[in-house]
């Protein structure tokens, strides 16, 4: 699994700058985008900061964005989150936005 690092290399053309939890939550939307989390698959907090190597609260904040884009969500009573969606980047028969690919 990729590891989420707390800074990355000072002036690194490719460094991903933005907070951990934003990166964290991308790469769980691309996990669930490519059907490697499938829908009322169960995401704990726990879990996934002993995966990335994150604290308790990166872990959270990152499923909090993901509930606020309904990829995922949480039943009255329960602590952990599950997979609600499984969208997909893109619909099938659009044509990609040929800016987007430069």
């Amino acid at each position: 699994m990729e590891a989420i690092t707390d800074l990355p290399m000072l002036h690194g053309i490719d460094a991903d700058y933005s907070p951990q939890y934003v990166r964290l939550a991308r790469i769980i939307r691309r996990r669930i985008e490519s059907g490697d989390l499938e829908r009322s698959h169960a995401l704990p907090a726990s879990g996934l900061a002993a995966e990335y190597g994150v604290s308790m609260r990166v872990a959270y904040a990152a499923l909090e964005m993901l509930a606020a884009n309904r990829y995922v969500g949480r039943t009255t009573g329960q602590k952990s989150y599950t997979v609600t969606e499984q969208r997909r980047a893109t619909c099938e028969g659009t044509q990609p936005n040929k800016h987007s690919q430069m």
